[in-house]
């Protein structure tokens, strides 16, 4: 009998501490009751009669979320260059000034199928520097095979699209690919960057 004691007498302060606790709540939740203004009755009021009348929507609600906004819509190469006719005319003017564009080439076709034109600018700047065929070296980053593309091209696996340190690997194997798009990607933001002011 006595192994009982312990257990019931443990169970017993249990209950008198919850106990205690939950009217000493109690106590708090009605003194800040009193304090209430007239104006914030009116309001809360108003807000239950949005909530029968179907306006309100709970936060449990899937209505309330809406996954597209999750995702983030980029713009394509060409979109960007349509979009914003006075960034073409100065990138296309900057980059034959650089000597990256040839002089009867027009930036919207050399970026047809790129998927941003940052990455388009670094495929011409390591075209230009590395001495790598232009449409090859689009075709493996883009996946899709340009007009006029050399028999020596080797198209990517599947007809996926690769990254450009990837692409550039598969045309120049024995260089530092990493850093080389790496730096090219970085002088394409600078170059859109400086045409775009």
């Amino acid at each position: 009998m006595s192994c009982y004691l312990n257990p019931l007498g443990a169970a017993a302060v249990l209950l008198i501490f919850c106990a205690s606790a939950v009217t000493t709540q109690e106590t708090q939740e009605k003194a800040q009751e009193k304090q209430v203004k007239p104006q914030d009755t009116q309001e809360k009021s108003q807000g239950s009669q949005e909530k029968s009348g179907g306006n309100f929507t709970p936060w449990y609600n899937p209505a309330r979320y809406n996954p597209v906004k999750l995702f983030k819509h980029y713009k394509s190469a060409n979109d960007q260059l349509a979009s914003d006719g006075h960034l073409e005319d100065k990138l296309t003017k900057q980059l034959r000034i650089q000597g990256i564009l040839a002089g009867e080439r027009e930036l919207q076709d050399v970026c047809s199928e790129f998927r941003n034109l940052r990455t388009c600018i670094a495929a011409l700047r390591l075209s230009v520097s590395l001495v790598v065929d232009f449409t090859c070296l689009k075709w493996n980053v883009t996946g899709v095979k340009p007009k006029g593309v050399a028999d020596s091209c080797a198209g990517p696996a599947g007809g996926k699209p690769m990254p450009l340190d990837r692409a550039l690997g598969l045309l120049k194997p024995k260089l530092d690919v990493k850093t080389e798009a790496s730096n090219a990607l970085k002088k394409a933001h600078d170059d859109i960057k400086d045409a775009s002011f």
